[in-house]
């Protein structure tokens, strides 16, 4: 969003990106160092590879606890705040075309509670997989705990076509890895190795997941370490509690937020209207694949700069500094963002 925002504006408006500002609110304290990348500034996307730069795609981060403090230190109360639609008072954006993208008519297609409340990428998926075999079921296994959900996708015949899950909490993600690890060879002759999956002699290896989603905090983005907790002082005066609200409480009031988050207005149907006026086939779950590639190719013409440059990053591979005497990669970035284009 921040690589959109900048890269269009300072076209359609003339100025350079070291004049827009941009402030993104987020659930998680990890979006600052995301931000602090140097692939997300104008480095890789200017195209002339000259590092140190620094005009980020997004100049600072702040979580929504953070915003709540900042609010009280100014004396300012959220809750006598009018709940009208901002929309009516927003500036229209300068590419017609992408207003309509970013500011659709009706409120973007909520799913349902499947899909969870980390955006619904893996709902996505797995909406994808059905769509394409008819009379395919979505099986949904629940794990040990609410955070730990598998899903399988099955034909009409039963047979189980794509698997996939959910694992949310460290403790959780702690579990998939062990079942990821390789087995262990056993040093005994003739030993089976540790850890290797045992079944029946002739029967087939199960369905290995193809996708799983993966977050660090128990219960999702709604629940994660930005987000306004139930033992603020703000919300412990608002709900009027006599004693510290504990894990019950912090459990009763995530639930309050999940509702908010599911119960945002969805639009009037799933259809989803191409610029010509004509409607998309290819709609799943009330989004058209086709209708965003569209969109994306309508603004890497917009900038003149590849849409590989624009929308893509690559995969570090994050090496271990246990016993090495070195400044950490967290530590580097951190360092990082206190002088490019801002402090956080």
């Amino acid at each position: 969003m921040g690589t959109l925002l900048k890269t269009t504006l300072s076209k359609k408006l003339g100025i350079p990106p070291s004049r827009i500002w941009h402030l993104a609110v987020m659930p998680c304290f990890d979006k600052k160092l995301e931000a602090s990348r140097e692939e997300l500034t104008d480095t890789v996307w200017a195209g002339d590879g000259k590092p140190g730069r620094g005009v980020r795609d997004v100049d600072c981060v702040i979580t929504s606890k953070e915003v709540l403090m900042l609010a009280e230190s100014r004396g300012f109360n959220f809750f006598d705040l009018p709940r009208s639609n901002p929309n009516l008072q927003r500036a229209t954006f300068p590419d017609a075309r992408l207003d309509k993208f970013l500011f659709p008519r009706h409120a973007a297609h909520r799913s349902s509670q499947a899909a969870g409340s980390s955006g619904g990428n893996l709902y996505f998926t797995l909406q994808t997989v059905a769509s394409k075999h008819p009379n395919s079921q979505i099986q949904t296994i629940r794990g040990r705990n609410a955070d730990v959900i598998e899903y399988i996708v099955a034909s009409s015949t039963g047979d189980p076509i794509f698997k996939a899950a959910r694992y949310y909490g460290f403790r959780n993600i702690q579990n998939l890895v062990r079942k990821l690890k390789p087995a262990r060879p056993s040093r005994l002759p003739g030993g089976k190795a540790f850890g290797a999956a045992r079944r029946p002699n002739g029967k087939p290896a199960a369905l290995e997941y193809a996708y799983v989603e993966v977050m660090a905090c128990p219960g999702g983005c709604t629940n994660g370490g930005g987000q306004i907790k139930v033992d603020d002082p703000i919300i412990v005066e608002r709900k009027g509690f006599a004693t510290k609200p504990g894990p019950l409480e912090q459990k009763d009031f995530l639930a309050e937020v999940d509702e908010a988050y599911f119960s945002a207005e969805d639009s009037d149907g799933e259809e989803v209207i191409s610029q010509s006026g004509e409607s998309r086939a290819d709609i799943v779950d009330g989004i058209s694949p086709s209708y965003i590639r569209d969109t994306l190719a309508h603004w890497a013409g917009i900038t003149g700069i590849d849409l590989g440059r624009l929308a893509l990053t690559t995969y570090r591979e994050v090496i271990s500094d246990v016993g090495k005497d070195k400044t950490t990669e967290t530590e580097r970035v951190i360092q990082l963002a206190g002088k490019i284009g801002g402090g956080w």
